[in-house]
């Protein structure tokens, strides 16, 4: 993939926050154009006639050719057609025909970068990678996207579009328009949010709403045209625990963890979980000297320090989940780790199924913990699960979690049944709480476990992508929607799941009489 590295410098340095996309639609004529002064902007083919932003992106040369006449205004140009100009970038233009096996929008969330016929997707990709690189939530801006010509062209850009007769120009923005329709559909998946600004279907809000919006006279960005969403009750209302599991995909920035915490609180999670672990003694030497780049060092020593957290991380860990209203407990992988995090006085401790042939240490837990144990039970079988049961006899609760060791778990192996099983365990040990460790995509099998008698579910989260750490693919990206949409779901089977008590419902209304 093309390395974005200066586009994601300069947007860093503008400190702008949101983002603002130039088209040369009529409906750009009343628009405020001071307000983008607070706008980090980007302009499509040459809108920079209109005003001028901070990158550009174009494919045609009638474009290229506007350029070596006025030299150009942005500081940025990303094109598949570049001038001999230190700002230009060179990607890769991509046809729409029917030789692309992959649909334009898969192309959209895939790892690689291309121009497309439909440069209002190729924009909206470089937004959504910004957002990604800087893990925050971007709010993007589609200024004077008509897609149509019938209604001519902004005041300040040329009447005509240089090349083509009316009907082709006319097609193209239809697919342009079709495209955006088709990307705005899967909303919950993109790290921005997309706002058009018209008078389409999908416009989020009109011009004179924009207009107001920024000049003061509306109270706030989220408070205008924006539907009220349904929320779930509060999860102290239901049995099952949701478990936002964080592991170490905060790679040890704070601000980040931060936001995961908060995010994991705002889509209702039970508890958020991390992960602990004494780096000099868990790995051999020949580990932890191998290559490894990263921005902590050339070494996986480096790397594996510095995703963990020190004492001042965990004490900010217990105060945002404090100030956020959700609780929090960690995976210990060695001994140390234990020691150390039961001075946090715990309810909960994780014995993640990586370690489960470290027996020696599961045994010094079992003996010393009174609180409850979280135990998942990848890679292993019934020897294990006898081992389980003969130790761990001191702990309050044990929770036992159905988990698969594959990332991703593909669903005909997610084996929910054992959840099953160790439901009817539990009536043998009051101990026992079941449950599922999820590496499976999406929501669907754990919901099943939830039927199967499961009361936890643990979910892999991250907070956008990081080239140099190790990737996890099973893991939903809070800067989507994804994981709120997956704590609905096990709210959603357990309702209706219901109880085991069978009775006539009031809602029951019909029965032939005898």
């Amino acid at each position: 993939m093309t390395n974005f590295d200066t586009v994601y410098s300069l947007f860093k340095l503008s400190g702008k926050s949101k983002i603002a996309v130039i088209g040369k639609g009529p409906s750009l004529d009343n628009i405020d154009l001071n307000v983008l002064n607070d706008f980090f902007v980007i302009n499509i083919n040459d809108s920079e006639k209109i005003y001028a932003g901070d990158i550009c992106l174009y494919h045609l040369d009638w474009v290229k050719d506007y350029l070596v006449s006025n030299k150009g205004l942005c500081s940025l140009y990303i094109t598949s057609k570049p001038l001999d100009d230190p700002r230009f970038i060179t990607v890769e233009h991509t046809h729409e025909n029917p030789e692309n096996i992959t649909p334009i929008q898969e192309r959209f969330f895939d790892n690689g970068f291309y121009l497309e016929d439909a440069t209002i997707i190729s924009v909206l990709k470089i937004a959504n990678l910004i957002a990604d690189n800087i893990r925050t939530k971007v709010p993007v801006f589609l200024l004077g996207f008509d897609f149509s010509i019938k209604s001519g062209f902004a005041n300040k850009t040329d009447s005509a579009v240089p090349f083509g007769d009316e009907n082709y120009i006319e097609n193209l923005f239809e697919s342009q328009q079709a495209y955006l329709s088709l990307l705005l559909s899967h909303k919950a998946d993109l790290s921005i949010e997309v706002n058009h600004i018209g008078s389409k279907t999908f416009s989020t809000y009109n011009v004179n709403k924009f207009n107001a919006l920024f000049d003061g006279s509306l109270p706030s960005l989220k408070a205008v045209d924006k539907p009220s969403k349904l929320t779930v009750k509060p999860s102290e209302n239901y049995n099952v625990k949701v478990v936002a599991e964080i592991t170490t995909n905060h790679f040890g920035d704070l601000e980040l963890l931060k936001k995961m915490i908060k995010a994991a609180a705002e889509s209702g999670a039970d508890y958020i979980k991390l992960q602990k672990r004494d780096v000099e003694s868990f790995y051999t030497e020949e580990q932890l000297i191998a290559p490894y780049h990263s921005p902590f060092g050339e070494t996986f020593r480096d790397y594996r320090h510095g995703l963990e957290l020190d004492d001042f991380g965990f004490r900010l860990v217990e105060q945002w989940c404090n100030e956020y209203g959700i609780k929090w407990f960690a995976s210990v992988l060695d001994l140390p780790s234990y020691l150390y995090m039961k001075k946090f006085n715990p309810e909960l401790v994780k014995l993640p199924s990586t370690i489960s042939e470290h027996t020696d240490f599961l045994k010094e837990v079992a003996a010393d913990f009174k609180g409850d144990v979280v135990l998942s039970t990848g890679m292993t079988d019934s020897t294990y699960e006898d081992f389980i049961l003969e130790e761990f006899k001191n702990c309050r609760h044990l929770y036992l979690l159905q988990c698969v060791s594959s990332y991703p778990t593909i669903n005909e192996d997610a084996n929910v049944a054992v959840v099953r099983h160790y439901h009817d365990l539990s009536k043998k040990h009051s101990k026992i709480i079941p449950g599922y460790s999820s590496h499976d995509i999406g929501s669907l099998c754990c919901q099943l476990s939830i039927a199967a008698g499961g009361l936890m579910v643990e979910k892999h989260v991250k907070y956008g992508n990081t080239p140099w750490a190790h990737f996890d693919n099973v893991a939903m990206d809070m800067l989507t929607d994804k994981f709120k949409h997956f704590v609905d779901d096990i709210r959603l089977a357990e309702v209706c799941l219901g109880n085991s008590n069978k009775s006539v419902l009031s809602s029951e209304h019909h029965k032939y009489k005898v």
